[in-house]
């Protein structure tokens, strides 16, 4: 038995946490410094989340660079990049498409974070080998593996304010050509504290101190077990179990017309992941995964802001079958050539009970399928992409919409991309494409319990997406700096009623939007000890309908973060941390239209300490984020967080 103090990592050993390589069907791959994506690849790696004390995925909103979570009035955190709404962004985790088709989104809230490796982030005119409705971004979740032979794992524990209680369990193995990983975590909460400035919520009582209805409780299993046949062949299989129930936070409409007084008791995934890669022979090589996934929700909604007596009742079920494959073939040593199918299956079935005028069930169904060509050329210090793929959707049911069925969209995406290797430590990047999005089910065909009125006309969304940049990694400085414009035709919207006595919503095809900005990323390692990270977007976003200019709703003009990391004596480590959200604007349903959100600044400060221990490494760490309790709005009628203050200890063996 052995007690020592002192630094427990090093910086670089932070990033060398091996990642489940079969979790990435896209890969990015490098010929010296000369990336294979067509835009830049932005990596959250394993120290940065875990810096973060995350117990899901929206804890990670602040170091997602040119993106942002917002908790929207249903109750679902939802990722924003660049502007770019949450349904044209992808999620794949492990490798398989982590959205719901039926909305094309997914709760972040509900997504652990204790087996992530990293989260890779493309933006922009990404690679059409991601598939269909990735006009927005895509992200990578890839979860970690154990690199050497032998048992380890890591055992977790926080306690906080608003009743968070977190613990965690992991175990990671490796014997031979077999490794394996299985991850079991129980979280509870009673709510999120509420800002000191709530005069602008009517749903937070003058004395109450938890935001109304924001509770959370959720148990999470996962279990993955990789064979490597030999080098060049492997196989995995993975099973991910998510079990919840949460509320939503009521919107702040004092007349309780629009407002959603919602709870989910319900919200339960379960999904069987296999991944394989096999080499077919010196040239080709295959790579993919095949899914199945199975998702139930209910969802309760009540009269009023007291939730005793219920509204209705609505239960969810969809199942879902899918395919990644992606085919390389390395033509020579300077061409090559990817060809990728992505495809899934989904019914979705709504059982919606208004508890007095009965109950109405409503089936849908979509396919949703895309085949992708992208060829690479090496040319000296120049790499050039081009890259087409066939997207489409297909609609086999409709609910009470049945002249929908039978009917489909589709369109081609397109990518022209090039990379200069300026020097050894410098590469100048620029690509164009054309992506598109088509509407989901529920935005055409569902009215949410009412508060929307269906558009079944809706069009798809299409965008010409544009980018230059230059990219330095030195030896104590990595810095990108991007120049963005996107342009769009038929962007989806949402609209209020006029007229409407119920104050419901439409949505709506804008005439055309554009999107215009920079982007800027920086790791400055000032000493051996202390380093500073940075992101900053600027964004000019407007609209067009009929002709008249109007802003876009929640598209801030500013998303900056800047992180401080002083690695003190003796295991000791301070982290300080500032979040700029800046002005944006948000529909209201009590003017019918726009108003805007003042800008805000969060700070948030980490003290942790690092300790090896009979040969285990402990970690122990209090954090407060928003220190000064600032009121932020995540939507015009949602509050954010106040201050919240939790601590924990984490033992990795």
């Amino acid at each position: 038995m052995s007690f020592s103090f002192g630094e427990a990592q090093t910086e670089s050993d932070k990033d060398t946490i091996r990642v489940y390589r079969l979790g990435e069907i896209v890969t990015e791959g490098a010929r010296g410094s000369q990336k294979i994506q067509p835009t830049k690849i932005k990596e959250i790696k394993y120290h940065e989340i875990k810096e973060q004390d995350a117990v899901n995925m929206e804890d990670l909103n602040a170091i997602i660079p040119g993106g942002f979570i917002q908790t929207n009035s249903r109750g679902e955190s939802l990722l924003y990049l660049r502007g770019a709404g949450e349904r044209s962004i992808a999620l794949f985790f492990d490798g398989m498409y982590f959205n719901i088709p039926w909305d094309n989104r997914v709760d972040l809230s509900m997504i652990p974070t204790d087996i992530i490796g990293n989260l890779k982030i493309s933006t922009g005119a990404n690679s059409v080998l991601y598939g269909a409705n990735v006009m927005g971004g895509a992200v990578n979740i890839t979860t970690t593996e154990r690199d050497n032979d032998g048992i380890g794992g890591n055992v977790g524990l926080q306690l906080g304010e608003g009743g968070r209680k977190y613990s965690s369990v992991k175990l990671e193995g490796k014997d031979g050509k077999f490794n394996y990983i299985g991850n079991l975590s129980f979280l509870t909460r009673d709510g999120l504290k509420a800002p000191k400035d709530n005069k602008f919520d009517f749903n937070l009582g003058k004395y109450q101190e938890l935001i109304t209805n924001s509770y959370s409780d959720r148990i999470t299993a996962y279990l993955r077990g990789e064979y490597e046949i030999d080098d060049d062949n492997k196989i995995g299989v993975s099973f991910n179990h998510i079990d919840g129930e949460q509320g939503a936070i009521p919107e702040n409409y004092p007349d309780g017309i629009t407002n959603r007084f919602w709870k989910y008791p319900v919200w339960l995934r379960s999904i069987a992941t296999v991944n394989g890669e096999f080499k077919l022979s010196e040239l080709f090589s295959v790579k993919g995964a095949i899914w199945v996934d199975k998702f139930d929700q209910t969802i309760e909604d009540y009269k009023s802001i007291d939730f005793r007596e219920l509204n209705s009742k609505q239960y969810d079920e969809d199942i879902t079958t899918g395919i990644r494959v992606n085919f390389s073939a390395d033509l020579s040593s300077n061409d090559k050539l990817n060809f990728a199918i992505n495809g899934f299956n989904t019914t979705h079935t709504e059982e919606i009970d208004d508890i007095v005028g009965g109950t109405v069930t409503r089936d849908f169904a979509q396919m949703t399928s895309s085949f992708g060509l992208e060829y690479k050329r090496f040319l000296g210090d120049w790499v050039f992409t081009v890259g087409s793929s066939y997207d489409r959707f297909d609609i086999g049911k409709a609910g009470v919409f049945t002249e929908a069925e039978g009917s489909s969209f589709d369109d081609f995406a397109a990518i022209l991309g090039v990379t200069y290797k300026l020097s050894e430590v410098t590469d100048l990047f620029a690509n164009l494409g054309k992506k598109s999005r088509f509407p989901t089910l529920r935005e055409s065909y569902s009215a949410a319990l009412g508060k929307f009125v269906v558009n079944p006309d809706l069009k798809a969304e299409s965008g010409l997406l544009t980018e230059i940049g230059i990219d330095y990694h030195g030896h104590d400085l990595d810095a990108t700096l991007s120049i963005f414009a996107n342009n769009y035709i038929d962007l989806i919207a949402q609209t209020s009623i006029a007229g409407d006595t119920l104050r419901r919503k439409q949505r709506v095809n804008l005439d055309e939007a554009t999107i215009m900005g920079a982007e800027v990323l920086v790791k400055y390692y000032v000493t051996y000890d202390f380093d500073l990270t940075g992101h900053f977007t600027y964004m000019n976003s407007k609209g067009t309908v009929d002709g008249i200019k109007q802003n876009l709703e929640y598209r801030p003009e500013i998303i900056a973060f800047l992180q401080a990391d002083w690695r003190l004596y003796g295991g000791l480590d301070l982290l300080g941390e500032a979040d700029l959200m800046g002005n944006q604007y948000g529909i209201s349903d009590l003017v019918g239209g726009l108003v805007p959100i003042d800008a805000t600044t969060l700070f948030n400060l980490r003290l942790s300490y690092k300790t090896f221990y009979s040969e285990n490494l402990y970690t122990f760490f209090i954090r407060a984020n928003n220190i000064l309790d600032q009121a932020r709005k995540d939507k015009i009628s949602i509050s954010s967080p106040g201050r919240m203050i939790y601590g924990g200890v984490s033992v990795a063996f």
